[in-house]
């Protein structure tokens, strides 16, 4: 079993710094980068328990969720871990689907470090005092209610893409599916995409705008209703994976030919995208790295590495890409 003593031989440095690292506190980067790599060239486990009586740390931090059963939430939990996994820093993952369990008491009763969390209405309270234990990384959900670092993805350019895609492809009959109001990424999603057509001259009738929970079962319902109209819109753009996998159940159902008879853009799933003929066009959020961004702050909050932070929140916003299909029509031909 590796020992400080190997590291120092493959390192160069001084069992005090090697040991400092360890327990959590503040070195060098070209240290910290060194003691990492030779950490994990030998397989170096440190004794987790012993460094947590030392330093007063568990050396863990909790990722909070909304629930564990979307593409989405798992990317992060793996992107989270894995980005930690190097520091020495283990996850403790938690799901908050409601207000009826106390999430974030738990995972403050298990002495985490630090939480990482994509917040729901009910997390916000328990949240808010737990940032005065530890600290906290928003991702997803832009809660205006905690003033803390956040990563999260520019919600209102995602949207903005979607429309201007169609804009340019010469669709004007464009119907939306998106979730609540109330869930900050379905409203700057929405926003961004209806602000970028009026800026071409063209409004979203109320009649082609649906918004539901977020699930398959909204996204096939609203797009069957959009379809039996008299007038159907030309082409959809729909806000988040779950609407887009019941837009394409339901275009399935229907019939028609997708990108040919009715035009969709959906939200992440590229592999869905790759399985649909033509392929499907997403706008896709960049997940992984969402996850990682969250997990170097978080880690940087707690020992110190890197350039340093600022008192106040740290937040940043990643761009979307767009993954083109063949699932829009160009009508301007």
């Amino acid at each position: 079993m590796a020992t400080y003593k190997d590291i120092q031989r493959e390192t160069g440095l001084s069992l005090a710094t090697i040991s400092k690292y360890f327990n959590g506190r503040t070195v060098l980067e070209s240290n910290r980068v060194a003691i990492e790599a030779a950490a994990a060239a030998l397989d170096f486990r440190p004794n987790a328990m012993a460094r947590g009586l030392r330093s007063r740390r568990s050396g863990t931090i909790g990722v909070v969720l909304p629930a564990l059963n979307n593409d989405f939430h798992l990317t992060i939990i793996a992107g989270v871990e894995a980005a930690l996994r190097s520091a020495g820093i283990s996850v403790i993952v938690a799901a908050s689907p409601s207000g009826q369990e106390d999430t974030v008491g738990l995972l403050l009763s298990q002495m985490v470090d630090g939480i990482i969390a994509v917040p729901s209405g009910h997390d916000i309270e328990a949240l808010r005092t737990a940032m005065q234990r530890v600290p906290v990384v928003l991702i997803d959900w832009e809660a205006d209610e905690l003033h803390t670092d956040g990563i999260f993805l520019d919600n209102a350019a995602a949207g903005a893409m979607a429309a201007r895609l169609l804009l340019d492809h010469g669709h004007r009959r464009i119907a939306l599916v998106a979730g609540p109001a109330s869930v900050s990424t379905m409203r700057l999603r929405a926003s961004g995409f209806t602000e970028r057509l009026a800026e071409a001259g063209v409004a979203l009738s109320p009649e082609y705008e649906a918004r539901g929970p977020l699930v398959v079962r909204t996204g096939h319902d609203s797009i069957s209703g959009f379809l039996a109209m008299r007038d159907r819109p030309t082409a959809i753009f729909c806000a988040n994976y779950e609407l887009t996998l019941g837009a394409l159940i339901a275009i399935n159902e229907s019939g028609l030919r997708l990108g040919r008879d009715i035009s969709l853009v959906g939200f992440d799933g590229a592999e869905l995208a790759q399985a649909t003929v033509p392929r499907l066009t997403v706008i896709a959020q960049p997940t992984e790295d969402i996850a990682t961004e969250a997990a170097d702050l978080l880690r940087r909050r707690l020992d110190g590495s890197g350039p340093p932070l600022p008192r106040s929140p740290v937040v940043r916003f990643l761009p979307a890409q767009l993954v083109p299909g063949g699932s829009v029509e160009r009508l301007n031909d």
